[in-house]
């Protein structure tokens, strides 16, 4: 984000651009604000005007309809004033609902002790209950009705009356509890002594039907507010009875909404701008009827002019790409005349940064920008020729370079693996001569007076100790000699005696905890055409290695033959075995798995490779778990 103002300062074209347009840009600004500002009072001249008469209708059909409730109740108290018949009474609450689909129910209540046949209570109700009338008889100590409102203010007023919405309720009626509103008219005899109460009853359900059918816009919600503020109608039913249009409102237009319900409450009819739910709205009011109720329809500033926001986004959306379309032409037809200029700039940020690669095109141009441009490509050529040079020669010292660097770190490497050999061999060899040099100064001074016994056990350990002098002699050589040196002398002989034979050889280190046992599947006639003191060799390395790491168990030579060309020899043991990490250094010549381990690190490579030789193989079990397993192969 940075570089782009430093590229439009930078840039002639562009900032020959961007003036044009910004003059451009002011003009229509203007222009369009001017043009919105009279669209704008356009479109909420019409609001108000659409909202007003949709209201005028909602009421109309409102009033019609109390008009008619009102009628119907006076006429009801004119026939009950002249015939105070209990049974007519009763069948005309039912009458006027079945006659009246849009009145919900009807009751007729008269003073205590009215009808002395009846006692002291005599109220008799009508309520529609789905498409059947129920009527009842009410009136009890639980529900004394003479003490309720819609009877008492009636009787106070001496005449009628409009009751706000309240919960039907009678603890003892079987209909359904609705929220209803009744208008309510006290009758009179002929002497002129109140004698009880009409009353006609509307659902709230059908009130908020009729203030709510017909919405203005789409986001668009209604209200009615009865004499004291509280709500009649609301888009949330649990704000109905209980709470005021002055219990919640928005605290950023809390001396708005007094004003409206004040306004309300008062009768008048209007527009008011507040905010409601957070969002700007406008509020369009009116009373209905004669009941002191106000009815609102509240519609959210962003529908009221939802229709200009979008011509205003369109128009905005068309000047914008019109003035990026000058801007763009603009900028072409700048740039085709500095454009020589510019490249020269480039290419020599380029160069002073060190890219001598991007090279400037010849031109034709024959003026002195033209003439510029081919001596800037001649210096161009000559500046790459010579970096491509010093270049070449910085990755030929380069590559010499490191090649040396490899080269003296193989060499500080053999180094220090020639060290270590040389000191492990001097360790290996000088082990079995100091032990035969000691054990022969024993006999040499004391052999008459040692046991037969304790002498042939020195004599055994003398032997056994030649046998590894020996043994590491011959791997030296073995390892020291080319392949092509190692003639392969191939004779007949018998798998099975030469398995016992070696297996007979070896002494173990712990004979009382060690069991070491040949297993054959091939017969004792079986024989094989092969150098056999090189397979002894290899078998012989297997069983010392085995015998060496094996403390406890058995360790088992076992021979059979997998197909008709092939002899497997395999000798496991249940030593300390070889860890995962370590199996794929076995066979590398003078790598051991610790310092501490006895021997050079040569027996296994050299018996894989006397393996080989023989066209055989050699490779450790990698299935095998129990410790160690090796497999000798032979071709037949």
């Amino acid at each position: 984000m940075r570089r782009m103002p430093l590229y439009m300062t930078r840039r002639l074209s562009v900032k020959l651009g961007l003036s044009i347009v910004l003059i451009v840009a002011v003009i229509f600004t203007i222009l369009i604000n001017f043009l919105f500002d009279v669209t704008k009072n356009h479109i909420r001249k019409e609001a108000v005007s659409r909202a007003t008469q949709i209201l005028d209708n909602t009421a109309l059909r409102i009033n019609d309809i109390m008009g008619e409730v009102e009628t119907t109740t006076n006429d009801m108290v004119w026939y009950i004033s002249s015939y105070t018949d209990p049974d007519s009474i009763i069948s005309d609450t039912r009458k006027i609902l079945e006659n009246n689909r849009h009145f919900y129910s009807c009751s007729i209540s008269m003073e205590p002790y009215f009808f002395k046949s009846y006692g002291k209570y005599f109220s008799i109700y009508s309520v529609r209950s789905g498409d059947s009338i129920m009527t009842a008889q009410y009136g009890s100590d639980e529900f004394q009705y003479f003490e309720l409102d819609w009877y008492q203010k009636p009787k106070e007023l001496q005449k009628g009356c409009w009751m706000d919405p309240f919960l039907n309720t009678n603890p003892k009626a079987k209909y359904k509890k609705e929220i209803i509103t009744s208008f309510c008219r006290p009758i009179y005899d002929r002497n002129k002594q109140f004698i009880g109460v009409v009353a006609i009853d509307l659902q709230q359900k059908w009130l908020s039907q009729a203030v709510t059918a017909v919405s203005p816009y789409p986001n668009s919600s209604s209200i009615m507010i009865g004499t004291d503020g509280k709500y009649l109608v609301h888009p949330d039913t649990a704000k109905l009875i209980h709470q005021s249009i002055f219990s919640d409102p928005d605290p950023k237009a809390i001396n708005d909404v007094v004003h409206l319900g004040k306004e309300m409450i008062a009768g008048k009819s209007g527009v008011q701008q507040l905010i409601v739910d957070g969002q700007n709205a406008y509020i369009f009011y009116r009373p209905i009827g004669n009941a002191g109720w106000s009815m609102g329809i509240v519609c959210p500033e962003s529908d009221v002019f939802n229709g200009y926001y979008r011509l205003l986004y369109t128009v905005w959306a068309i000047i914008m790409i019109g003035l990026l379309v000058i801007l763009i032409f603009c900028y072409q037809a700048v740039r085709r005349r500095v454009l020589p200029l510019q490249l020269l700039a480039q290419q020599a940020h380029g160069i002073a940064e060190g890219r001598f690669d991007d090279q400037l095109p010849q031109t034709t141009r024959k003026d002195t920008i033209g003439q510029l441009q081919n001596s800037f490509v001649e210096m161009q050529q000559s500046l790459k020729a010579y970096v491509d040079n010093i270049q070449l020669i910085n990755t030929e010292m380069e590559k010499r370079n490191q090649e040396l660097q490899k080269a003296n770190e193989q060499a500080i490497i053999a180094k220090k693996k020639k060290t270590a050999f040389l000191q492990d061999m001097m360790h290996q060899i000088r082990t079995p001569l100091n032990i035969i040099g000691g054990f022969a100064q024993v006999l040499n001074e004391n052999y008459h007076e040692l046991p037969a016994d304790e002498t042939s056990n020195i004599i055994h350990m003398m032997q056994d100790n030649t046998r590894k002098f020996v043994r590491i002699s011959r791997m030296l050589v073995a390892a020291s000699a080319s392949d092509d040196e190692k003639a392969i002398k191939k004779h007949e002989f018998c798998c099975n005696s030469l398995c016992r034979d070696i297996v007979n050889s070896i002494r173990l280190t712990s004979p009382h905890l060690v069991k070491l046992s040949f297993e054959t599947t091939l017969p004792d006639t079986f024989t094989i055409n092969s150098d056999e003191d090189k397979v002894r060799a290899v078998l012989t390395e297997l069983l010392d290695n085995a015998n060496k790491f094996t403390q406890q168990g058995t360790i088992t030579l076992t021979c059979s033959q997998p197909d008709a060309h092939t002899v497997k020899m395999t000798v496991s043991d249940t030593g300390i075995g070889i860890a995962e990490e370590d199996r794929h250094q076995i066979f590398t010549q003078f790598s051991k798995i610790d310092d501490f381990t006895e021997g050079v690190g040569l027996g296994l490579p050299l018996s894989k490779r006397t393996a080989k030789l023989l066209g055989g193989d050699l490779i450790l079990d990698p299935h095998y778990h129990d410790g160690s397993s090796f497999v000798f192969t032979l071709r037949t």
